[in-house]
């Protein structure tokens, strides 16, 4: 995971594989993002990672709720195709609202 700030908030790049494997770390890092109370938006780019459970899924639904709790956006600004057919799939793009890669 890599953080840097953007314009629009704090970019969160993601690479490799969201599963029961990788989940826990990603947790407390996305966490400690969302606690830091910095106000603004997280911005996750998962173009280069793959959502392969329902361990990695769950942990994405769980941050964006508690990132609404402490009065954070989280908001998809890419997602690799295998993901994106997921939320499709699960009726989840309007939740997330994904948008073009930031560069």
């Amino acid at each position: 995971m890599v953080v840097a700030d953007h314009a629009e908030g704090r970019l969160v790049t993601i690479t490799g594989v969201i599963d029961v494997h990788s989940a826990a770390d990603l947790r407390g890092d996305l966490h400690a993002l969302i606690d830091d109370g910095r106000g603004t938006p997280l911005l996750l780019d998962l173009g280069r990672a793959e959502i392969a459970d329902a361990t990695g899924l769950g942990l994405l639904l769980e941050c964006h709720r508690r990132g609404r709790r402490h009065g954070r956006q989280m908001r998809l600004v890419a997602v690799s195709d295998g993901s994106e057919r997921l939320f499709r799939r699960l009726a989840l793009r309007r939740q997330f609202a994904p948008r073009p890669a930031y560069r």
